[in-house]
């Protein structure tokens, strides 16, 4: 790698695995004094799978929509869905908080049972209930909260 990088005239690219980055790619990427510049997609926050501690990738779907699956696909097998809001981001739980955001705004009640997934609206036989993303690998769910409007007193 040394004697190539050496005997590029203007630049040099380097195309490297995302879900497996060799050491030396990281320590080029790390290091300011090599003047490297990282593309926008590279820069993207790594999200840890909450299963195995690897790092969750995104992928494209066939239909089309943004999946995060486990870099330890064959052993792990988790997978997300993106945000319901936009379509891309991965809603995250903060330490200490009941809720998971995504980097487009949108706020979703974490899931009781697991730490990496959140409760969307889902229906069932006996009704409206909100159901972990992570269904069937997690069987999180809570009831709906409904608002009563409450009479005026006069």
């Amino acid at each position: 790698m040394y004697v190539a990088m050496t005997r590029a005239r203007h630049t040099l690219t380097i195309l490297a695995s995302k879900s497996r980055p060799s050491a030396f790619v990281t320590e080029l990427g790390q290091d300011h004094s090599y003047g490297v510049a990282l593309t926008a997609d590279s820069q993207a926050i790594a999200h840890e799978c909450c299963e195995c501690g690897g790092r969750l990738l995104d992928v494209r779907g066939k239909d089309g929509r943004t999946l995060y699956r486990c870099e330890h696909d064959q052993h792990c097998g988790n997978t997300l869905p993106a945000c319901p809001s936009c379509g891309v981001g991965l809603p995250v739980r903060s330490s200490g908080s009941a809720e998971a955001r995504c980097n487009c705004g949108a706020s979703y009640r974490s899931c009781p049972e697991c730490r990496g997934g959140w409760l969307v609206d889902r229906s069932g036989r006996y009704g409206a209930f909100l159901g972990c993303v992570r269904y069937p690998a997690c069987d999180g769910k809570a009831k709906v909260s409904k608002v009563t409007a409450r009479p005026r007193n006069r």
